[in-house]
């Protein structure tokens, strides 16, 4: 192991984890003594650390950590990351947190019912990974503790209780990603957002039974992954201020677990977005048994303000037409749709245009716009408001 040099007066302090497994598990011992040192010579020459970052590998004594952690954050730190790998209960002292301002915890920590007074009054952003709540409310009263708290990221967590209720209440909160490990066969509970000034949402978990309180007054944008969806729809609230939403989908536009498909609704749920952008494949395909839905006669017709339309069409099958005719008949404010397709060389790609311009479209300032996604091949992008400018390109090109 490479010897550790000190620098007496560095702000900043990590300690990275090690390569592979083998070489450090071959050199734990040396690791754990030279951190010691470097905190015991930190401590006689530094008044202050900036930040610090501890990515402990395994099979390090947690007594260990926790000595480094408490050493450091005596220091007023500012930023600090700890990566552990290893459920162990978080153990921070308070009167040595008033000076945290970035807060990162990577690792399955427990985090345990923090005291009544507990607070982190310069604490702005705080990035929790794979935590596991330890008792109902925890995880209320820590966010409660940050009361200048402007960005918090949450993912891989852990509920202490199924069937419970949240409530995320937190008014200087900008940006706010959550992704919890969703779990099919739980009894689910609600979700209360109280965030007056949040800007950016990132939400990923089995949608709730209720979302008894949602003051989201400042949201711009909005990512939802909400499983279960087709299920609870009418629990998912109302997203007044969102612009601009993306969908992902996997097996097909609208695979559903219902008569319906979801998009109608999902709609409903942002009736202000002007640019929709779907990333994946539309619905069914010629050759699929499966009977898309979009096709059924009691088709639910879209109604959105929608004015620029983002999607992927494969080879430009019946279905993928089908649905895209849906989208221009039934969006009247469309002005642009872009295409992103598959083609194997300019000819079809020319021939896919042709077909799409041919479709009928509800709004006359509606232009489609086809570009060619293919590896080892330049992007070629079409843009024709007309059959006839189209003629003229190909006549000229």
């Amino acid at each position: 192991m490479a010897r550790y040099v000190f620098l007496p007066f560095t702000p900043n302090l990590h300690f990275p984890k090690p390569n592979t497994a083998l070489c450090f598990a071959a050199n734990r011992k040396r690791f754990m003594d030279s951190a010691d040192r470097v905190m015991l010579a930190v401590s006689g020459s530094c008044s202050a650390i900036r930040s610090f970052t501890l990515n402990s590998p395994l099979h390090v004594d947690s007594s260990h950590t926790k000595r480094w952690t408490r050493n450091v954050l005596n220091f007023k730190v500012s930023d600090f990351i700890l990566d552990k790998t290893a459920f162990e209960s978080l153990v921070l002292d308070e009167s040595a947190c008033k000076t945290l301002v970035d807060l990162k915890l990577d690792g399955a920590f427990k985090i345990p019912m923090l005291l009544e007074d507990t607070s982190f009054p310069a604490l702005k952003s705080l990035t929790l990974a794979g935590a596991h709540f330890c008792s109902l409310g925890s995880f209320e009263k820590l966010i409660s503790a940050c009361s200048l708290l402007e960005e918090l990221t949450v993912y891989w967590i852990f509920w202490e209780l199924w069937k419970c209720s949240h409530i995320l209440s937190c008014p200087n909160l900008k940006r706010l990603s959550i992704i919890s490990l969703v779990n099919f066969v739980v009894e689910l509970g609600s979700m209360s957002f109280d965030i007056p000034n949040l800007v950016y949402l990132d939400y990923s978990d089995d949608v709730q039974r209720q979302y008894p309180v949602v003051r989201l007054d400042s949201l711009v944008e909005a990512k939802l992954e909400l499983m279960i969806f087709d299920y609870y729809r009418e629990a998912v609230p109302v997203f007044e201020n969102v612009s601009q939403l993306s969908l992902i989908t996997d097996f097909g536009f609208c695979s559903s677990f219902l008569t319906l498909p979801s998009l109608p609704y999902v709609l409903k749920k942002f009736p202000n977005v002007h640019t929709l952008v779907i990333e994946g494949p539309l619905c069914g395909h010629d050759h699929s048994k499966i009977v898309c839905d979009c096709f059924s006669v009691d088709f639910v017709k879209l109604a959105s303000p929608v004015k620029v339309l983002e999607l992927t069409i494969n080879k430009g099958s019946s279905d993928e037409m089908e649905q895209v005719k849906r989208f221009l008949e039934d969006l009247s404010c469309l002005e642009l749709v872009k295409v992103r397709s598959f083609p194997k060389d300019d000819e079809e790609k020319l021939s896919l245009a042709t077909r799409l311009l041919m479709l009928p479209r509800a709004s006359s300032k509606c232009k489609i716009q086809v570009k060619r996604s293919s590896l080892g091949f330049s992007q070629r992008c079409f843009n024709f408001p007309s059959l006839q400018e189209m003629a003229q390109y190909v006549l000229l090109t």
